[in-house]
């Protein structure tokens, strides 16, 4: 041990050990075998380096923290939920170590190398584009932070009030869990949205990207890609740097986290056919599956469309067997695969059941109709435009050498999920960008594949090959990373495209309409005393609530200010707040519906013809931009006329959804005697 001093340690002496403790470490990692032979580096292995007494220590952490609750109830409040969060972060990137291990995927010092470069290269840009904006998240880009800052307050009561905060949000389509692994590092920034969405850089990023590594190597191993080192390095920066990959994460929409799961699952199948009991193999494929439902609830898509492609994959391999002759392994392999899927769909349901009651009761089709804009062919004009030429290109030069390769099982198996998967969630509804990452392994597999074709056809070409590689890198880090982004397009495109579409993208992507955003929130908050309230009928994605709510984050001055909106039929009832505001707030020109429908609107036009008799106009506010905010006070209680008048205006939504429509207004005029 260092020499311990009146001031302290030696610092020579604290560096020197910590030198000596590192070579030690260094030293006792095993040699592996890469592909050009045997390479002493860092093959890490899960329990790490160290055996029981690492597993102990693991194992230790949950004491130490109960520990810590028990005697120290005011430390825990503050302590607990980051130490949680760290130790949490730190068991899934060793459990992504555990599953490359039972892929067989060693890493040696280059691997490691470049997994750093491109980790650094990606985070760079990455948050070069974060201060570069001046985003307001609302909608589904604010869940997650308001869900961690409700965990926070929680755990500030204690463990048991943040954990029970946690679990008891599972059956929920947004749930809390994710927030344990993104509280840090989030604990230790200024708690802004912004600073949520970079934190998502060091608590999902690493452990994703490392599986992402480890499925580049797998599939060379597979394939056979020459010149391993060439190719590992084009695999995993072009796909690491996809921007529909980021492009949820800039959103603060951590469901890029499910990744990690859909990963592991694709390691751990891409190359087991059953013909073989491995336990471990099954514990570990049961958990990411069931941790992945817990993600999204649409991941169940790849779930569904994944798993089918597997099992007919080793079914159809077994049928073979039984033609050439080899019926006991055939039997054996298909006994084992009922016994994994069963096996596990008993035990998903049993431990998941809220869950699953909550999808056997409740209509998504119906629900969701507002998203479907289209159907299936609308979805794929839009999957082709998310991909891109080159990643198209790509993932056909993949199935090429899978046919060149003999493995048109393994890329039929791929072809097969991700058109299983857009087939089922078309019937639903169809894909945002942040809900392709259901379909990013399938695609992320072939374009790996492409990356070998290609590194193998330009073998004799590698300047060409660098530059066009330098060109992608520099064309897919730079692409704007907004709500409305369809097609990656990098900023300075973005910026040189005058149309409609654009000029809305660029008002929410940086809002130079802050001030008047703010002005307004503030004569709200200082007009609605306790109780009362004002309700903003826009509801599209330039001016909403939640934009209002939301502007000050982490503070929320209007909380309990203003109403939620109206906008989606559905999903949302209708708004009889508007009937008990205080002020009701609209907008001319009102903002553009393109997300989701023209009921807001409706509702709008519907308004302005009720203004007469019952409000009396008190201000207005210029947002700059040439939208101009009225505020309208109300100046006669609302009657049952006037809400049947507005129920008029929605008479199909109300044949088609009479429970959130006619149903809601008749109860509210019951409660006031109308």
């Amino acid at each position: 041990m260092p020499r311990v001093t009146k001031e302290g340690f030696s610092l020579k002496e604290l560096l020197a050990r910590l030198n000596q403790e590192a070579a030690r470490l260094a030293g006792s990692l095993p040699s592996l075998k890469g592909a050009a032979g045997e390479k002493k580096g860092l093959g890490l292995s899960f329990p790490p380096p160290g055996g029981a007494a690492s597993l102990l220590y693991f194992l230790a952490v949950p004491v130490l923290l109960a520990l810590l609750a028990l005697f120290s109830p005011a430390a825990s409040g503050t302590l607990f939920f980051p130490l949680l969060s760290f130790w949490l972060d730190v068991m899934l990137f060793c459990g992504a170590l555990g599953v490359l291990r039972m892929a067989k995927i060693r890493f040696d010092r280059f691997h490691w190398v470049v997994m750093g470069l491109v980790f650094a290269g990606v985070t760079a840009s990455f948050l070069i584009q974060l201060a570069s904006r001046d985003f307001i998240y609302c909608w589904d880009y604010a869940n997650y932070i308001t869900r961690q800052y409700e965990a926070e307050q929680a755990f500030l009561l204690g463990p048991a009030a943040g954990l029970g905060q946690i679990f008891s949000t599972l059956a929920d389509d947004y749930t809390s869990y994710i927030n344990l692994f993104t509280e840090f590092p989030f604990c230790l920034t200024d708690h802004t949205p912004d600073a949520y969405a970079a934190s998502l850089m060091v608590s999902v990023f690493p452990t994703l990207l490392l599986l992402l590594a480890g499925l580049v190597e797998k599939l060379g191993q597979i394939f056979g890609a020459a010149n391993r080192r060439l190719f590992f390095v084009l695999a995993l920066s072009i796909t690491a740097a996809c921007p529909f990959l980021r492009l949820p994460a800039a959103l603060a929409q951590p469901d890029w986290f499910g990744l990690i799961f859909a990963f592991a699952i694709l390691l751990l199948t891409v190359d087991y056919r059953f013909e073989r009991t491995d336990l471990a193999r099954w514990a570990v494929l049961f958990l990411a599956t069931e941790v992945l439902i817990l993600t999204r609830r649409w991941y169940l898509y790849f779930i569904v469309g994944y798993y089918f492609s597997y099992a007919l994959l080793v079914v159809l391999g077994g049928v073979r067997q039984l033609r050439e002759g080899r019926r006991a392994e055939a039997m054996a392999r298909f006994k084992r695969l009922a016994l994994f899927g069963a096996g596990s769909v008993l035990l998903m349901t049993l431990l998941l059941w809220p869950i699953v009651q909550h999808i056997l009761s409740y209509d998504y089709a119906q629900r969701y109709i507002a998203y479907n804009v289209g159907g299936l062919l609308t979805e794929l004009y839009y999957q082709s435009f998310r991909l891109g030429l080159f990643n198209l290109a790509l993932m056909v030069l993949g199935l090429r050498m899978a046919f060149q390769k003999g493995k048109q099982p393994l890329a039929g198996m791929m072809v097969c999920y991700l058109a299983v998967s857009i087939l089922l969630f078309t019937r639903v509804q169809n894909m945002g960008a942040h809900q392709t990452l259901l379909l990013v392994p399938g695609y992320f597999a072939l374009i790996i594949v492409g990356v070998a074709a290609l590194s193998e056809l330009a073998a004799h070409r590698q300047k060409l090959l660098w530059g066009g590689w330098a060109c992608l890198m520099v064309l897919s880090l730079t692409v704007r990373l907004s709500p409305l982004t369809i097609v990656a397009l990098p900023e300075p495109i973005v910026e040189a495209i005058d149309i409609q579409f654009t000029q809305l993208d660029d008002l929410i992507y940086d809002r130079t309409d802050r001030p008047g955003i703010e002005a307004l929130a503030e004569w709200i908050d200082a007009n609605c005393a306790e109780g009362e309230q004002a309700y903003i009928i826009p509801h599209s994605m330039p001016y909403n609530p939640d934009v209002f709510l939301n502007y000050a984050l982490p503070e929320k001055p209007l909380e309990g200010k203003i109403c939620f909106g109206f906008g989606v039929a559905g999903t949302q009832n209708f708004p009889v707040e508007i009937f008990d505001a205080k002020y009701v707030i609209t907008a001319d020109p009102f903002p553009w519906c393109y997300e989701v429908s023209d009921v807001a609107e409706r509702l709008n036009n519907c308004f302005l013809q009720e203004t007469e008799g019952y409000f009396a106009q008190v201000a207005t506010f210029d947002m700059g931009n040439g939208t101009v905010f009225t505020v309208w006070q109300r100046t006669q209680p609302a009657d049952r006329g006037q809400a049947e008048r507005f129920l008029a205006a929605f008479a199909a939504e109300d044949a088609q959804f009479p429970e959130m429509f006619s149903q809601v207004i008749e109860s509210w005029c019951a409660q006031r005697g109308l």
